[in-house]
């Protein structure tokens, strides 16, 4: 089923820049626009400029589910090794444009300090359990889109239910969906767990 393509780039960056919680940022691309990610809204995630750079430092251009997927391997290289430096070995699953270069990207030798402060400025901390709760953040971006601006919204079972009517879920959509919520999540349990997902929520975002 086609996904409505929604709002564009400059309408977001305007949207989320009305709401002061998401401060200096820019838009993250979910799934990069070089491993074929879309334009639609519901790629997009609004996230701290200096963040965004410390996060594609480590991950270059993995898409989402891929960082997920590898986010507790990552970690435990990064943050419980005796080395001093290491490869990035996780970018094997990224694809650029020359393979040379991505076999270079992997093969280059970055000090664990330098990673480690790369990760804590990407997730606003070292504990990985928060870089669990910034994805699952931005699972709602994938979600909820634009909508994610507005609070209020997406706590009245009218509007969601009136939302995913209009917006019917494609496989990423259905996919962060049940991650986050479970398959056969009620309203009730939606709003529980996005109310947990926000409140829990460090000092980045």
């Amino acid at each position: 089923m086609a996904l409505p393509r929604g709002r564009g780039k400059a309408e977001l960056h305007r949207l989320y820049g009305k709401t002061k919680r998401f401060g200096n940022f820019n838009l993250h691309h979910l799934i990069p626009s070089s491993r074929g990610g879309g334009k639609k809204e519901f790629y997009f995630f609004s996230y701290k400029i200096k963040s965004h750079r410390a996060y594609h430092a480590l991950f270059l251009n993995m898409t989402f589910w891929e960082v997920l997927e590898a986010l507790d391997r990552i970690y435990e290289e990064i943050f419980h090794t005796d080395k001093e430096g290491i490869n990035r070995n996780w970018l094997s699953v990224c694809r650029l444009k020359k393979d040379r270069g991505l076999d270079v990207q992997i093969d280059n030798v970055y000090g664990v300090e330098y990673l480690q402060e790369k990760w804590i400025i990407a997730f606003g901390g070292q504990d990985v359990k928060q870089a669990q709760r910034l994805l699952e953040h931005m699972t709602l971006f994938i979600i909820f889109g634009s909508h994610m601006a507005v609070v209020d919204y997406r706590f009245d079972n009218g509007n969601l239910t009136e939302f995913f009517e209009e917006y019917p879920a494609n496989e990423d959509r259905l996919k962060a969906f049940n991650v986050c919520f479970g398959e056969f999540a009620d309203w009730q349990r939606i709003k529980t767990k996005m109310s947990k997902i926000l409140r829990q929520l460090g000092p980045l975002n």
